[in-house]
């Protein structure tokens, strides 16, 4: 797993040396496009995380009707969003009333974070599904979202593994209403299809949903080696996803390092005197994926512990760049919430 940054190295060395603090309200200083280049060895389960997008439009929210929202936009004008998939995320609260003992009296929508796909565009009007509505003032980023095709090749340009079925193909898995969905290259048909419908249809277009990333199994008799290459600018703020029970892939969407005891999860997740009745976050190194939740009580003490061990303090686990987050929803998880790795 490797991260290129072309233009940002100099300011992760600024954030190592003297860590900027952000606010709700306010984006970061500028953007850092980069390169991350995945490794996909035979045999082994990979979890790829999106830390970059292509972002084709920004600024504030002008007005807000229901779904609807009407964008004052960086290009003035924007471009076609519907044509091919692209989504919005909204990247800072305007309006802090309500959320600290500082904060102006009354209540306000918090949908910082929060991040849908535009189903329908009228000049500089869209409508996205957002869970939270935004409001007025909020800022915003678009993005493209990435599909079967584009990621791996609409022919298979990344070399996974082929087959006229799943048991012969490498699969990739995307995570669909709390289950693992998988999709492979059919060797004869040339197109994607998913495993349930083997031998009907061209599953290419499938997207990667907002927040969503991916987990690919390669056989081990596959090419010994694969690259993935992904392109594009970080997505700024933090990263708020809609959880169903049952397993999500949840995209990591920063180019820098956190733990499990920095990363905050443990307020965003339910945790449990016991792994049954916690929630589990898997994370992957060398195609080996380890299980953990947060321990609330008990024999063992609390705190963040492997599934193999409820006693020792795991809270300095590395969740890694370029990796995603294989989520299990087990115990009423609303949401889950990745925080920016620096201090706000």
């Amino acid at each position: 797993m490797k991260l290129r940054s072309p233009f940002g190295w100099l300011a992760l060395a600024a954030l190592s040396a003297s860590p900027l603090c952000g606010q709700e309200n306010m984006l970061p200083v500028s953007r850092t496009a980069g390169v991350l280049t995945a490794d996909l060895p035979a045999g082994k389960s990979t979890l790829v995380g999106m830390p970059f997008a292509s972002i084709v439009a920004s600024g504030t929210v002008g007005s807000v009707n229901a779904g609807q929202l009407t964008l004052v936009s960086s290009p003035a004008v924007l471009p076609s969003l519907t044509a091919a998939p692209h989504a919005i995320k909204i990247t800072s609260r305007v309006d802090q009333r309500g959320t600290g003992t500082n904060a102006p009296a009354g209540s306000s929508t918090n949908a910082y974070g929060y991040a849908a796909k535009i189903t329908a565009q009228a000049d500089q009007a869209v409508t996205a599904a957002l869970s939270v509505v935004p409001n007025v003032g909020d800022e915003f980023v678009i993005y493209k979202l990435a599909t079967l095709s584009s990621l791996f090749g609409a022919t298979n340009s990344a070399n996974l593994k082929e087959g006229e079925t799943s048991a012969t193909a490498d699969i990739v898995y995307l995570a669909s209403a709390g289950e693992l969905v998988g999709y492979f290259y059919h060797s004869t048909a040339d197109v994607w299809r998913a495993t349930a419908t083997p031998t009907t249809g061209d599953a290419g277009t499938t997207e990667i949903a907002p927040g969503a990333a991916i987990l690919v199994a390669r056989k081990a008799d596959g090419a010994a080696n694969i690259e993935l290459t992904v392109t594009g600018d970080t997505l700024p703020g933090r990263q708020v996803s809609d959880v169903n029970s049952g397993f999500q892939v949840i995209n990591n969407p920063y180019s820098v390092s956190t733990t499990l005891a920095a990363s905050g999860l443990q307020s965003a997740i339910t945790g449990g005197t016991g792994a049954a009745s916690a929630d589990v976050i898997y994370l992957e190194q060398d195609g080996v994926l380890s299980g953990y939740y947060y321990k609330t009580g008990g024999v063992g003490g609390i705190g963040w512990r492997a599934l193999s061990n409820n006693v020792a303090d795991a809270g300095a686990t590395l969740v890694s760049p370029g990796k995603a987050i294989l989520f299990k929803e087990q115990a009423g998880t609303v949401k889950f919430v990745l925080q920016e790795p620096f201090a706000e």
